[in-house]
């Protein structure tokens, strides 16, 4: 039996069950792009006990019918291609993989971090109870300064995430995409951040103007439109 025909995976999700992590995302695209429908089960911030039971650290967690336990989204989508290799997440094979892998470490060093200001200080707005104060507290812990404080770093945020993103523009030039004349796992990638950014924040993030807009809008559309089931967070 396939390992991946029925995959289980846990997802990080706000108190009204939207998945936060831009991880999350990233996995469930590449999931759907393989033709998989896992079996989704959502968790908040302080609800740790079925992910440890599951026997991972981190969302997302995919746990799939031979008892294998994935919790790194990368480890997630390499598993993926192995065990079901078409069609393909990685168009043109080992030079794809590894422009993915670059792309995966400028995304999380540059665009993830580059919309920290702008996203985080929205999200406590989504979360109640614990979760709320668990959050406000880890995240002070995380960086340091207050929610307040991080939102103050919004202007410059949008100053790194218009360079950050500017490898992504010139590869979709012509209306493509980033993998090219068809989306793959490059183009995941990227949707993860900004779908995170979409569904957390009330901001506008991508300008109308910007040659990413019609990319977004082109993937949300994807399989069935399963970006597009999760609504933008309204201003």
């Amino acid at each position: 039996m396939n390992p991946v025909s029925r995959p289980v995976i846990y997802e990080l999700t706000s108190t009204g069950g939207v998945a936060l992590p831009p991880w999350c995302w990233h996995a469930r695209m590449a999931l759907a792009h393989k033709g998989i429908e896992p079996e989704i089960r959502q968790h908040c911030f302080t609800d740790k006990e079925p992910l440890k039971a599951a026997g991972g650290k981190s969302f997302p967690l995919l746990l799939l019918d031979d008892g294998t336990v994935l919790d790194d989204s990368m480890k997630i989508v390499m598993r993926l291609e192995e065990a079901v290799p078409q069609p393909t997440l990685f168009p043109g094979g080992e030079p794809a993989v590894a422009a993915y892998r670059f792309m995966h470490r400028h995304t999380q060093l540059m665009v993830f971090p580059s919309l920290i200001p702008l996203v985080v200080p929205h999200i406590p707005e989504m979360l109640e109870g614990e979760d709320h104060d668990y959050f406000i507290t880890s995240r002070r812990e995380r960086f340091g300064m207050s929610m307040d404080e991080v939102a103050k770093g919004a202007d410059a945020a949008r100053e790194s995430l218009n360079k950050a993103l500017e490898p992504f523009r010139r590869a979709i030039t012509g209306g493509g995409y980033v993998s090219g004349s068809a989306p793959a796992m490059p183009d995941y990638l990227l949707f993860g951040v900004l779908q995170w950014a979409r569904v957390s924040s009330p901001r506008t993030i991508i300008e109308d103007d910007d040659i990413i807009k019609p990319w977004m809008e082109n993937i949300l559309d994807l399989f069935d439109g399963l970006g597009r089931s999760e609504p933008a967070r309204a201003a």
